[in-house]
């Protein structure tokens, strides 16, 4: 057998789905096809992809290698097949929108959004890790549409050809086991946790590290980043204890880790969304922000410990 961009996608959609089933609905097949062509990649590629469980299929080292080689092909296979359209005369049936994502909750909001605005269109999907790369690809046009985010003192300004809107502050909040003797507090100094090792993720973006490293600054302390590792792993890390780590406060929670507020708010990150001033989203652009801002306070009430921050606080007007 030989590898086709259909495989790729596959791969990819069942790493952004977290389950083969979930997949199999996004790429309209049945589970068991899927299931087999998976096998038949596998086999091709000589090693499992995903370890797969009650919780779904997660990414092995073998599967994340070939994830990031598959997304960065996926966009020029279809740009090629966007410029061969062009090349011949002829004109696409139907509007494409390309979105680049983060990883955030904002995504399915701006996702789900954008199909109700624009129900006529092909909506295609990349994630990153991070968001570093999701501005170049606006600015040359490989994108149309993206979720992105800033930290203060790093705030973000679009390149040219490209629009950039605030959706809302948010403030980042530490997680750490539930058997921490600081996971029965409601709320956690931050300057309490200069003895922890930390895990910060590898493709941390920018800004995010020099915010962390700042704000640890200003409570007299150096952090310790014991782990660079991806969110699975880090996760299996901070519920056995073995370190802490920071978490979206819009985090519905995970098994074994308790996620706190920091008092006095010391970290904090602005969800953005951004879209090229000629593309298709510019004509819809101020009724997709009213939308995408509308879902995601909407969306507050499924993560009670935020919820419960807010009612305390109220919601954050700045970055600073």
């Amino acid at each position: 057998m030989d590898l086709e961009v259909r495989h790729l996608r596959a791969i990819c959609a069942i790493a952004d789905s977290g389950s083969i089933s979930k997949a199999a609905t996004t790429l309209k097949m049945s589970q068991p096809a899927l299931a087999t062509q998976l096998r038949r990649i596998e086999r091709m590629f000589g090693g499992p992809l995903f370890e797969r469980g009650r919780d779904g299929a997660r990414p092995t080292q073998l599967g994340a290698w070939v994830l990031v080689r598959s997304r960065s092909l996926l966009p020029a296979f279809d740009e090629l097949r966007r410029d061969g359209m062009r090349y011949a005369g002829q004109a696409a049936e139907r509007v494409t929108v390309r979105v680049g994502c983060m990883s955030s909750h904002l995504a399915i909001n701006v996702i789900k959004c954008l199909g109700e605005l624009l129900p006529g269109a092909d909506v295609v999907v990349r994630t990153e890790e991070a968001m570093d790369l999701l501005p170049g690809l606006l600015e040359s046009e490989r994108l149309e549409l993206a979720t992105l985010g800033d930290y203060p003192g790093h705030e973000l300004s679009p390149p040219p050809g490209v629009r950039y809107a605030g959706v809302a502050v948010e403030p980042i909040f530490v997680g750490l086991a539930e058997s921490h003797p600081l996971a029965r507090r409601e709320e956690i100094e931050l300057r309490d946790l200069a003895d922890e090792d930390w895990s910060l993720h590898a493709l941390a973006e920018t800004g995010h590290r020099e915010h962390f490293w700042t704000a640890c600054a200003g409570q007299g302390f150096t952090p310790q980043i014991a782990y660079s590792a991806d969110l699975g792993l880090a996760l299996d890390l901070i519920a056995s204890a073995r370190c802490v780590g920071m978490f979206q406060a819009t985090s519905k929670g995970y098994p074994g880790i308790a996620i706190r507020p920091l008092t006095g708010t010391p970290l904090r990150f602005r969800h953005m969304i951004g879209w090229t001033e000629l593309g298709p989203v510019a004509p819809h652009s101020a009724a997709l922000v009213q939308a995408v801002t509308a879902a995601y306070w909407a969306g507050v009430g499924r993560s009670p410990i935020y919820a419960a921050w807010l009612d305390r606080h109220g919601p954050l007007a700045s970055l600073t």
